[in-house]
């Protein structure tokens, strides 16, 4: 579940599917005794938080700016990386806050769908 900034970007929705399949398995029981309470949205960020490793790569990013300005003085490519710092941060915290909304869509569909099917397979053989 623990991915760098290297290998995608911050978070994709793809994330919130395996975050969601991770805590239905993880709450099977309390699903099936129908006491399980969806994450709020607040909860659901922290969970994607501590789940998924999302750092800002300086290195790579000044390297970037550097090859890309080769004219730039140490102020100047100081002052990008603090403007592409800040743009990842508040992208990151958008895409916290939909895929929070995406998981908790998610843990919802699949626990619809596994009431359905329970309730389909009791309807079949009992």
């Amino acid at each position: 579940m623990k991915r760098n900034q290297s290998e995608r970007a911050p978070l994709f929705i793809t994330d919130a599917i395996i975050c969601a399949r991770q805590i239905v398995k993880g709450s099977l029981a309390q699903i099936l005794a129908g006491t399980y309470q969806v994450p709020s949205i607040g909860e659901m960020i922290s969970v994607l938080e501590n789940g998924f490793r999302h750092s800002f790569d300086e290195f790579m990013t000044r390297r970037r700016i550097i090859r890309s300005h080769l004219n730039w003085n140490e102020g100047q490519v100081e002052a990008e990386l603090e403007i592409q710092k800040r743009r990842f941060e508040n992208e990151l915290r958008v895409n916290l806050n939909v895929a929070a909304i995406s998981t908790i869509q998610e843990v919802e569909n699949l626990i619809t769908s596994l009431n359905s099917a329970i309730k389909k397979w009791k309807i079949e053989n009992l």
